[in-house]
């Protein structure tokens, strides 16, 4: 059995559980028989609120969460926003000057490769070797995937696609991102709290980066079938599930996150391009 911690930060109650995978998640809810209603049902069960028109059914939709596959949509609009935002905000000048710790060329008396016009050319450091200046900075990035019962499966895409794009944009400025799913919530139930939080580790620092699998943390299920269960058995929520909230800094920093994409910091245009020049100006100047 596992339960939450309790702790009081700043004078707020907050509960809050870590998971090291989705599968540890998913494995701890049935485990601590923290499902809701609808894991009860057979595989074909629809409903359009819970599980959207991208994977319909609970069969389907369990498949994808636990195979890290996401939608067609998903995926086009997060090809789109990188693309927008790149152009925007000109990234490649920063591509170029590897900002945390890319591979560096070196031209050497031995090494992997040889550089062929240099051999051809006489020059007596032909060989070619890749090696990094320094260790790779860790950016822990986390998306509060906790949405309102009024977003359709268009605004949750639109969100994870925002995560998405940061992600890349980071790894290919070469820091090692770890990428988590917030749910994070002000809670309405019997219990003396505040907020609660699930936290799930979607990418470690020293993973590859799978666009699918971060995307996947967008399906709706994750919030409105398995972390509905977890609210009304583990945290006793009454039928609200709670309320949409943009998680304070104090738990941030307790969580060691970075960087938040939360839904009311990126819900225009001009507020994403914001979010994002933000964040690549901060680590500029660094």
């Amino acid at each position: 059995m596992r339960d939450f911690t309790y702790e009081t930060l700043d004078g707020t109650n907050y509960a809050f559980m870590e998971f090291n995978s989705l599968n540890d998640y998913y494995t701890t809810m049935v485990d601590n028989n923290w499902v809701y209603k609808h894991f009860h049902e057979s595989d074909d069960f629809t409903r359009d609120f819970t599980y959207g028109s991208s994977f319909p059914t609970k069969g389907e939709h369990y498949n994808a969460l636990k195979h890290g596959k996401a939608s067609k949509a998903m995926v086009d609009g997060y090809t789109k926003m990188r693309s927008q935002i790149e152009n925007e905000l000109n990234i490649n000048q920063y591509y170029q000057q590897g900002l945390s710790c890319m591979r560096t060329r070196r031209f050497r008396d031995e090494g992997d490769e040889v550089d062929i016009n240099r051999y051809l050319g006489g020059a007596d450091n032909y060989w070619i070797t890749h090696k990094r200046d320094r260790q790779a900075k860790n950016i822990r990035i986390a998306l509060n995937f906790g949405l309102n019962s009024n977003n359709t499966e268009t605004k949750f895409a639109e969100l994870v696609a925002v995560l998405a794009t940061l992600a890349d944009i980071l790894t290919r400025l070469g820091f090692a991102t770890e990428i988590l799913g917030c749910n994070f919530r002000r809670y309405q139930g019997d219990k003396k709290l505040s907020y609660t939080c699930s936290s799930i580790k979607f990418k470690g620092s020293s993973e590859k980066l799978d666009i699918q699998r971060i995307l996947s943390m967008g399906l709706q299920g994750l919030l409105r079938d398995w972390e509905f269960g977890i609210g009304k058995q583990a945290l006793k929520y009454d039928g609200t599930q709670g309320y949409q909230a943009n998680m304070p800094q104090e738990l941030q920093k307790r969580l060691n996150i970075n960087y938040m994409v939360e839904q009311q910091e990126i819900k225009t245009a001009e507020k994403r391009i914001k979010f994002f020049n933000n964040i690549i100006t901060e680590l500029t100047n660094r």
